[in-house]
């Protein structure tokens, strides 16, 4: 029976324990949160008026690397962005920056004026472009959805995951607890028999194997992980899980649907071919 068990959270990063499914779905789960939960990224950019040190091309480019924040439940679904479901408008969000130099100073992100209160940079102080005294920008630039399969500045966050690692003791050796506790420090205890498997990985375990001459047999469990999920700020770890389930979802039905035409084209040739043959 599948299970999980949140071990650390916050609200841009969660470690869970899983166990009970295979490796083809929690590695399903990982791919979608890193290539297709959608967020805002600067995608075009108007360059009215730059003055600075730096090319057009190199300050559109750093725009669009800036982190957005990014309201899902606010706009439509990205597939329906994607198929032109609906107006690309409701996908889009201006972002405005206008600055003159008084004196030398750094424009950061937080100088951009978006048009929608929710969508912003995560960080108010990414530094874009330094100006000297009467250098001036303006321009206008456009965020959209998109995903980071397209691009990575469409990336909302990492996931990753290690099996769950299963420790043999078959002997106890000062030297070996010494090693393994400089790689694992939090994992070990007085002794290698005292071991807590949540707070060091299978490669870091593996590693102490190495180092203690056939004490130590480290294996893991097939079916039991543990999974790091992190956002980069365009939304919580825990929508970002959500989204993420509701995409593989989508995903599920349209494969079911496909493999439903399918058969049913198969079964409607066959019931043809038989019905000639009886003619």
């Amino acid at each position: 029976m599948p299970s999980a068990k949140v071990l650390e959270r916050d609200s841009l990063h969660l470690k869970i324990y899983v166990e009970g499914v295979k490796p083809s779905l929690i590695n399903s789960i990982r791919r979608i949160v890193i290539s297709e939960v959608p967020v805002f990224a600067i995608d075009q950019v108007l360059i009215v008026n730059n003055t600075s040190s730096m090319y057009d091309e190199m300050l559109a480019h750093r725009l669009g690397l800036i982190p957005l924040t990014t309201p899902l439940d606010l706009f439509p679904k990205i597939e329906e962005c994607e198929t032109g479901m609906v107006d690309p408008a409701e996908c889009t969000v201006r972002l405005t920056l206008q600055i003159t130099a008084d004196d030398a100073r750094t424009v950061y992100s937080g100088d951009l004026a978006s048009d929608h209160p929710d969508v912003k940079p995560v960080y108010s102080d990414i530094p874009i472009v330094k100006l000297v005294k009467g250098q001036s920008i303006s321009l206008e630039a456009y965020a959209r959805l998109g995903r980071a399969k397209e691009h990575a500045k469409w990336q909302a966050g990492l996931a990753s995951y290690y099996y769950f690692p299963k420790l043999t003791v078959k002997g106890e050796d000062p030297q070996c607890l010494a090693r393994c506790k400089s790689i694992c420090p939090d994992a070990f205890g007085d002794s290698l028999n005292e071991f807590d498997p949540y707070r060091c990985s299978f490669g870091k375990l593996k590693t102490c194997e190495n180092l203690c001459n056939g004490l130590l047999t480290v294996d893991w469990d097939r079916f039991k992980y543990i999974m790091n999920i992190e956002s980069y700020g365009n939304m919580s770890v825990d929508k970002m899980l959500s989204e993420a389930f509701r995409i593989f979802k989508v995903k599920l039905n349209t494969f079911i649907e496909a493999l439903e035409r399918e058969i049913y084209r198969r079964t409607s040739a066959e019931a043809g071919e038989a019905k000639a043959d009886n003619v």
